[in-house]
């Protein structure tokens, strides 16, 4: 294992020095911290390498996040229309091509991609493919990649790599908090990253209208499956009477998970391609599984998935797989 990671990471690094085309960093529509994290990283180590990269996300990243180094720099799709198309990409945190959403316009036809993630249903996409489905993060999986190869750390790339391990850990209390993952976080802080002030405005903060909106949205949780299961909606009409954003649901699905006696939680959000679903399980469910049922994908215990509208047949698609799903011992299970 440990000399396939070498191989694949000198591969990785020939890759990026290989020649002189500008390098498009992209991570995945409404990008987490983990995805910023690992682009704004990955951004700051070609610049490294010698090289010239450009970041690009099809939608705008949180203004939680703006205290990463690079944030700035993240362009739109139609900022970048005037300099493409590209040739070479990295995406990160990409679970498949389509998560980059509108990016793929600023792509040629013949793009070679690089491929940087670690969900277990990735399908191998790109022409390089590190994917490490055991990573906590795809965090991890960069800072591994800066000691394999020796890149010089910095502050500014210890706070982004830090973001993604800490987001993606839930504040390292996930089960993918490993001790491997708590060595690297010691590492970041000797190398600069704040803890306190990076969990303050990555995990913490929050806008008056998110707070209205959860306080709207907490009220009406419903359980099913004998308490086994809990179902947040947020639709649109409650998003525009607490004045939120989309970003503004992130998170909301834990609250769901952390009712005493839930297995799995989910989260049915609408907006325009339709109803996300988002679950969230705590020990016996697989919800990459289930995310996958609905043409989705993700992590064990944390998956999604888009489903056609309305919100009242999305949830009914949905409790009645997860019926199914635990009235067998089997099914589901990891």
């Amino acid at each position: 294992m440990i000399d396939s990671l070498a191989a694949a990471y000198r591969t990785l690094y020939g890759w990026l020095i290989a020649d002189r085309d500008d390098v498009l960093v992209v991570s995945h529509v409404r990008p987490d911290g983990d995805a910023l994290g690992a682009q704004t990283a990955m951004h700051r180590i070609i610049q490294k390498l010698g090289r010239r990269s450009a970041m690009v996300n099809a939608d705008h990243p949180p203004k939680r996040f703006d205290y990463l180094p690079g944030y700035a720099e993240i362009h739109t799709v139609e900022a970048l229309m005037s300099r493409g198309p590209y040739r070479r990409a990295v995406f990160v945190d990409c679970a498949d091509r389509a998560r980059i959403g509108d990016v793929e316009a600023l792509l040629s036809s013949d793009a070679r991609i690089a491929n940087i993630d670690h969900h277990a249903t990735n399908d191998r996409y790109g022409e390089i493919n590190v994917v490490r489905a055991e990573a906590s993060s795809t965090c991890e999986i960069v800072y591994d990649f800066v000691r394999a190869v020796g890149v010089a750390m910095d502050e500014a790339l210890a706070t982004a790599l830090y973001t993604g391990l800490l987001t993606d850990t839930g504040g390292f209390r996930y089960q993918n908090t490993s001790p491997k993952v708590l060595h690297d976080a010691a590492e970041l802080v000797e190398c600069g990253a704040e803890p306190y002030s990076i969990a303050e405005q990555a995990l913490e903060t929050m806008s008056l209208p998110q707070l209205r909106l959860l306080a709207r949205v907490l009220g009406d949780i419903q359980l099913y499956a004998g308490g086994r299961v809990a179902l947040i909606e947020v639709t649109a009409e409650a998003l525009r009477e607490a004045g939120a954003e989309l970003d503004d649901t992130e998170g909301l699905v834990h609250y769901a998970r952390n009712i005493e006696g839930v297995e799995v939680a989910v989260l049915l959000r609408e907006q325009d391609e339709g109803i996300k679903a988002s679950f969230r399980s705590r020990r016996r469910v697989d919800v990459a599984a289930l995310a996958q049922k609905f043409g989705g994908g993700g992590h064990v215990r944390a998956a999604g998935a888009t489903l056609a509208p309305p919100m009242a047949e999305a949830r009914a698609r949905v409790l009645e797989v997860l019926r199914a799903t635990l009235s067998n011992p089997e099914e589901g299970k990891r």
